[in-house]
């Protein structure tokens, strides 16, 4: 039977392949990263601005299913309306008034019921067009007749201001029509996020 041998010596990396290998990961993770930290702020402002759309919608269906005004405001505590305030993302309030109320665009009392408290939106600005409450009527328009919104979320690095629109985190616009539906859309680079 004849014999093999085996090789004696040891097999791996050569120290120039382990330089080249270590190159080429840095060069990859340096094309990666900022990528991925686009994508990450990409989403935190589609998930503010989504966050906010299912607020007027769920507000909008109550106000239809209940027969009754339901309002929706910015808030810092989950229970009182910012006066005039215009900025939604330290978070927000959907609420319903007492049985037999008329007037729209009020604050919520103590006789006031709370549907949904949103908390503060983190790494994004939420700007309101206007300071007033937020109402939807019995038949889900706004309240008063003729309103419209303009809601616009952009990604904001530091912890106040209203945050930038860029051609790789573009900022997004809500737009509520007189009837209530909301339409979306995304805000072009260098566009003012305050509407």
């Amino acid at each position: 039977m004849p014999m093999t041998h085996k090789p004696t010596g040891q097999h791996g990396f050569s120290l120039l392949e382990l330089m080249i290998t270590i190159t080429v990961a840095a060069i990859l993770l340096a094309i990666a990263v900022p990528s991925f930290r686009d994508a990450i702020h990409r989403n935190e402002v589609s998930a503010a601005s989504n966050n906010l759309l299912a607020s007027l919608a769920y507000a909008r269906t109550e106000a239809i299913d209940r027969g009754q005004l339901v309002s929706m405001c910015p808030s810092t505590d989950g229970s009182s309306c910012t006066p005039s305030g215009q900025a939604f993302d330290p978070g927000w309030i959907v609420y319903t008034y007492p049985a037999g109320a008329v007037s729209a665009n009020q604050a919520p009392t103590a006789t006031s019921i709370v549907l949904r408290a949103t908390g503060a939106q983190t790494g994004v600005s939420v700007q309101s067009l206007g300071t007033k409450i937020i109402t939807f009527g019995q038949q889900g328009q706004l309240d008063p007749a003729g309103t419209t919104l303009t809601f616009i979320t952009c990604y904001r690095d530091s912890g106040t201001g209203a945050g930038t629109s860029s051609s790789t985190v573009p900022g997004v616009q809500l737009a509520a029509g007189a009837a209530g539906s909301v339409t979306s859309s995304t805000i072009s680079a260098g566009a003012s996020c305050t509407p």
